[in-house]
């Protein structure tokens, strides 16, 4: 039996050896020699559930940081690019011991937090999308009442956000817990941070974890500081998803993929289920290397890389942007380049073809698509690729794939772009009539990720091949 085998059969506890690789393609100098990049990553670090060893580097790092007191290690990678070569892979290896945390809290027990403390300090300022404004600490007053045990305080919060948010990916230009606060809507970091900025509010410490599961994919969820017991695990997104759809798709595949075995809402407050890697602690890192010579800010990093924000990847004295990303490989794979690349170009897909290496991006979409046929987002990515190539017909044919695909929470998301493009091609086939049933169904749909509405609307006054030089 593999070591992955155990993921899906509910063990509590395990280890796993892992490896991070990350591939740098498409690499253009512009002048012989020129050529720099800079990556930064946040390590998989020793944390409540798991214990993190044996670190190995390929390169060597040019610096590695502490980030205190979040408790993260800062990766730097600067390095020139070879002569004559297309493409650069960094990796660092690792052995994770994991396991279920299950706090069995006493809340009488629960005292406030020491205001001299680091944890009060760090914990409790508006910081980026962890913004404390009027109407946060508004909204925590009414929620909370005339609560004085802190315990109870954050429970309010979390039943709060469990009862009120919606599950609705925003764009970044949406993000942020005063802006989700007033739509009561968010992915999981939306959720963590308005939990996390109306316990601030309320001087209770508390903080975003991120982590990436071992079959792929992120998460996020929140900490609060409840002494003496210390950091205690909070997830309202996984939480809501269980009080209100216990039997959905996405709650059933969530217990198979983190680990769950209690369904109890409640449960989500104070325990944390087993198979994640845990790869980032807060937010808003300060990333300062006098080796590498940069001194940044990173809203998150998740690990790093292209898979942050803003992007933890910087190139300097390429003629066009290089293809970049990263992937977790657990297990007997995890040595396997060859596997690993595979993996990450099927992620790359968009990037590459955002960069018009269309024949890569069709490629690596065809691939997902091979192992996930009802993929709506991989569907939508290879449609684009028809659209861009002048494909019309199999750029239609892709985007109604989309529609009927399976993309979970984010699939009234990927069906209006879908729409919205179906839409698009229409226009260029002079199919005005088709074109329009198309862009009413985006407006009907209310979804406006990226000015989703604005550019339907616009589409409906006039045709898509009047208007795209606005896009």
């Amino acid at each position: 039996m593999s070591e992955l085998d155990l993921i899906g059969r509910h063990a509590a506890e395990g280890k796993l050896h892992g490896r991070y690789w990350y591939f740098v393609d498409n690499l253009k100098e512009a002048e012989p020699g020129h050529g720099e990049m800079v990556l930064c990553f946040s390590l998989p670090m020793n944390h409540l559930g798991q214990h993190v060893e044996n670190f190995g580097f390929s390169p060597q790092p040019t610096e590695l940081l502490e980030d205190l007191p979040n408790g993260n290690r800062i990766l730097v990678w600067k390095q020139k690019c070879r002569e004559n070569t297309r493409q650069e892979i960094f990796y660092y290896d690792f052995d994770l011991t994991y396991q279920e945390v299950s706090l069995k809290i006493d809340p009488s027990k629960v005292i406030r937090c020491d205001t001299d403390s680091v944890e009060y300090k760090r914990y409790t300022i508006s910081e980026g999308w962890l913004d404390i404004t009027d109407e946060i600490r508004a909204k925590a007053k009414e929620i909370v009442g005339k609560e004085a045990n802190t315990y109870y305080i954050a429970k309010k919060i979390f039943d709060w956000v469990v009862d009120n948010f919606q599950y609705e990916y925003p764009d970044f230009k949406a993000r942020g817990a005063s802006k989700s606060l007033k739509r009561l809507k968010g992915d999981c970091g939306e959720f963590s941070a308005v939990f996390v900025s109306l316990c601030r509010s309320q001087g209770v410490p508390a903080r975003t974890v991120t982590c990436n599961w071992f079959k792929g994919g992120g998460h996020q969820w929140a900490e609060v500081y409840l002494p003496p017991y210390e950091w205690v695990p909070v997830d309202t997104t996984l939480a809501r998803r269980f009080k209100y759809e216990p039997e959905s798709a996405i709650a059933l595949r969530a217990m198979q993929i983190a680990g769950i075995k209690c369904k109890d809402p409640d449960w989500f407050f104070g325990n944390l289920y087993p198979y994640r890697l845990i790869c980032l602690i807060g937010e808003n890192i300060k990333v300062k290397s006098s080796a590498a010579g940069i001194e940044r800010k990173f809203f998150i990093l998740q690990p790093g890389g292209i898979v942050a924000y803003p992007p933890a990847a910087e190139f300097t004295g390429f003629s066009s942007p290089p293809v970049n990303g990263g992937v977790y490989v657990f297990g007997e794979k995890s040595r396997d380049a060859a596997y690993a690349r595979e993996q990450v170009e099927k992620d790359l897909a968009e990037s590459y073809f955002q960069a018009g290496i269309y024949d890569k991006a069709e490629l690596g979409l065809r691939r997902a698509l091979k192992d996930k046929p009802a993929d709506e987002y991989s569907w939508l990515i290879l449609g684009q690729v028809y659209l861009a190539t002048g494909k019309y017909g199999k750029a239609i044919d892709s985007f109604s794939n989309a529609i009927d695909g399976r993309a979970g929470s984010l699939k009234p998301v990927w069906d209006a772009l879908s729409h919205f493009y179906i839409g698009n091609c229409r226009d260029i086939l002079a199919e005005r009539k088709l074109a329009l049933l198309e862009y009413e169904k985006v407006v009907a749909s209310g979804i406006d990720y990226e000015a989703l509405q604005e550019r339907a609307r616009k589409c409906i006054l006039l045709p898509y091949v009047t208007v795209k030089k606005n896009f």
